[in-house]
């Protein structure tokens, strides 16, 4: 059996969440593959996306009409990815995938060509959001279909109850803090291992946060 190798030996790397916020991201490409590029970005919360295309898709043109990106209905430029922090291309030519990689490279600027691994320096993956909880799976841009599987079985786990433990989790661990004790010292583990997540299925949130607060005090009470 011939060994698999991947399409660059340097795809795996640090798992990151990017905070686009009003930083400048360019999308060049405005087809179906690239709208889908561009609805992720807008619901990341990116509130400063310039679209380059000659062609755009219905969606892309509504929402430049609701004002939540940029539209030029031309070819690419090299001065479009001026200031830019990330690039996403996303067009059929692959000439023009690697001419945007290669000006990002040269001027430091993230960027991910679709379904194009080599011309990329940034690989996105396939996630699940719940709350302020966020999963995402990297195939190292081998098997999307793959990632997008593991994704819907980890859908299946997230359910909406996981918000409210949370917010459990997170006033518990604040106010910890606040009174001068390091979150770290809890035994978290002893914490799941007391059944939580099937608490949090059935609603009983009381019980998990008299779980937590019996937890932090060994902490308190061994200092």
């Amino acid at each position: 059996m011939n060994e698999t190798t991947n399409v660059r030996p340097d795809l795996h790397g640090m798992p990151v969440i990017l905070l686009f916020g009003d930083r400048k991201l360019v999308v060049v490409g405005a087809g179906n593959i690239a709208t889908t590029k561009i609805e992720s970005l807008i619901e990341s919360g990116a509130k400063n996306i310039t679209v380059i295309s000659p062609l755009a898709s219905p969606e892309v043109y509504e929402w430049e009409k609701q004002g939540l990106l940029k539209l030029s209905i031309r070819e690419f430029r090299e001065n479009d990815l001026d200031d830019a922090f990330f690039v996403t291309t996303a067009t059929d030519k692959s000439e023009v995938n690697h001419q945007v990689f290669k000006i990002c490279e040269a001027n430091n600027i993230l960027c991910n060509s679709a379904d194009d691994p080599a011309n990329c320096s940034v690989i996105k993956m396939a996630k699940v959001v719940q709350g302020d909880i966020t999963v995402a799976v990297s195939t190292a841009g081998r098997s999307p279909a793959i990632g997008k599987w593991l994704i819907s079985l980890i859908k299946k786990e997230l359910v909406p109850e996981f918000k409210d433990l949370m917010n459990i989790f997170s006033e518990e661990r604040e106010l910890m803090r606040s009174e001068g004790f390091s979150s770290e010292d809890v035994n978290w583990n002893e914490i799941f291992s007391k059944g939580v997540i099937e608490l949090a299925k059935d609603g009983k949130f009381d019980e998990i946060r008299e779980i937590v607060q019996s937890e932090i005090a060994l902490v308190k009470n061994s200092t």
